[in-house]
């Protein structure tokens, strides 16, 4: 992969837009090297609708009292240091849970709003949601079995997704590959982290659950917070 900054790059055209950010596809030119990559690029806090982000935001400090109290009035600073923590929240985490083995895209930079990804795909298309997968139920089954082993690497690493759903996760080379972390929390340090994880888990355990495969999310949540406490 392509990090070098003296490497050149052109934009192909846009992969997703949502709320809070869009994706774009980028080609990555070195000598003779060429690779794809994601440009996760959020919009100014002034142009995301996502506002209600006090239940992700309980527990996070920046170490500096005045932008504390910024952020908790929601001020303009405020609002800017939230989308800025937003922001860096996601690429530390991305880091942190690649290091740990967690199927996550890797996080190549962060610039300003912009974090550059690891591209899921190929020069035709990008990889889908698991939402849009059409699989039998052994290949299921063997999705939701990666599944299982991402949440528990995620809570061995202190994380929580937050909004985990079958939007949020991506399928590509018969590899589930967990995305969309802004609103990742820390589950003993924010006192929604446990409510938070227990949402994860029904929400992707009851889309696999309609598809045909066995589930059970009471087991699966008391595990994952067995495996949080015994850290």
């Amino acid at each position: 992969m392509i990090t070098e900054d003296r490497a050149r790059q052109y934009e192909l055209g846009l992969l997703k837009t949502g709320k809070e950010s869009e994706v774009f596809l980028v080609e990555r030119h070195l000598g003779d090297r060429v690779n794809l990559l994601a440009a996760k690029r959020y919009k100014a806090f002034e142009d995301r609708m996502f506002r209600n982000d006090s239940r992700y935001r309980a527990g996070r400090r920046t170490g500096v009292s005045r932008d504390d109290r910024a952020m908790a009035r929601g001020t303009t600073i405020g609002m800017a240091l939230r989308a800025q923590q937003w922001i860096e929240t996601e690429f530390e985490t991305l880091g942190r849970l690649w290091s740990a083995g967690v199927s996550v895209p890797y996080p190549v930079q962060r610039q300003g709003r912009e974090i550059m990804l690891e591209y899921l795909g190929d020069d035709a298309s990008a990889a889908p949601r698991l939402v849009q997968v059409r699989a039998e139920r052994r290949y299921l089954e063997l999705l939701y079995e990666q599944l299982q082993t991402n949440l528990v690497l995620m809570v061995e690493c202190g994380v929580v997704h937050g909004d985990l759903s079958p939007y949020n996760l991506l399928v590509w080379e018969d590899r589930l590959v967990v995305i969309d972390l802004p609103q990742a929390v820390d589950p003993i340090m924010n006192p929604n982290g446990l409510s938070l994880l227990e949402r994860d888990v029904i929400n992707t355990c009851s889309w696999f659950s309609k598809k045909g495969v066995a589930t059970d999310a009471s087991e699966l949540l008391a595990d994952l917070i067995g495996r949080l406490f015994r850290r």
